[in-house]
């Protein structure tokens, strides 16, 4: 037997179920034999960017051979991570006669572990129930004869998922599509403002400029003008790298990580970050080498170096 909201035609997901048989389109709750968790508290605002370091988290947990798809969700203070194979689940889908154009959107039982603190039984072999704040898939048989199984209504539970043609290729949420796109579109427009402020500036300083070799006409040699170019050059190029990676180093400072001391010295900069917990260390570490400085971490302390 298998858990349905025939209301809400919500379906929970499971290994030992028995073959279904669907005329309408169907939501599918997936229970933990088809996803991996991990909860992390990381110092992370938005979930895009929780996104990108999911694959990261996931090295000591999943077979990194096999391509995964990733979810990421908010949870209290937390980010709740999931990563699943799409492929997988379609096959074992097909198996119990659901095509997976029937799937309008997947679910993971995670989300119901308020709701699991109860155990709800799948079938005869199988329950859910929540333990230590992870939703777990119980043996029915290592169970107290006893047990109360609490029904459990889907049809009332607000949960959030993603879509089967998400889960293939999108790296973002639709949400997040709509709001980036619309900041692309204002950030094209400034662009656009900002071109014509910057071209009007150039024939501004052609003028001075024509004006300036006009007084002094030494300047108009192609020669001393690349002499000139050949010494301060490298100097503003080192200059401008400078700035670029202390831009770096900010960008990895939070409430929780700290600049203790930062060295500029002529052909190399160096920053030690002071973090709260070894789990913001490990993120600053990530963030240091994905800019590429020579990065290493001692207890709470992050060390960056870069040549310039």
């Amino acid at each position: 037997m298998s858990l349905v909201d025939k209301n809400n035609n919500r379906l929970f997901i499971h290994r030992n179920m028995e073959p279904v048989s669907l005329e309408q389109n169907v939501e599918i709750i997936l229970t933990p034999q088809f996803y991996t968790f991990i909860r992390e508290e990381l110092d992370i605002k938005f979930g895009y960017q929780a996104k990108q370091i999911a694959a990261a988290l996931f090295d000591d947990y999943i077979d990194s051979s096999i391509e995964h798809q990733y979810h990421v969700t908010k949870c209290d203070d937390a980010w709740c991570f999931y990563a699943y194979n799409i492929e997988e689940i379609e096959i074992f889908l097909k198996s119990i006669g659901i095509e997976k154009h029937r799937v309008s959107k997947i679910y993971f039982a995670q989300a119901l572990s308020k709701e699991l603190e109860e155990p709800v039984q799948l079938c005869e072999k199988n329950a859910l129930q929540t333990i230590e704040g992870i939703v777990t898939l119980l043996p029915t048989r290592l169970m107290d004869t006893n047990v109360y199984f609490k029904p459990l209504n889907l049809s009332e539970l607000k949960l959030t998922g993603v879509s089967m043609g998400a889960s293939h290729s999108s790296l973002i949420s639709l949400k997040e599509t709509i709001i980036l796109s619309s900041l692309f579109f204002v950030l094209g427009v400034l662009f656009i403002v900002e071109g014509s402020r910057v071209n009007a500036s150039i024939n501004d300083d052609n003028q001075k400029l024509t004006e300036l070799l006009d007084e002094n006409p030494n300047y108009g040699s192609t020669m001393l003008r690349e002499n000139i170019l050949q010494k301060y050059q490298p100097i503003d190029q080192q200059e401008r790298a400078k700035r670029e990676n202390i831009k770096h180093i900010s960008k990895v400072l939070s409430a929780k990580s700290e600049l203790s001391s930062l060295k500029i010295e002529k052909s190399t900069i160096k920053a030690n970050i002071l973090t709260s917990d070894p789990k913001i260390s490990k993120q600053v570490l990530q963030s240091a080498k994905a800019k590429k400085f020579k990065s290493s971490s001692s207890g709470t302390t992050v060390n960056m170096e870069k040549s310039l």
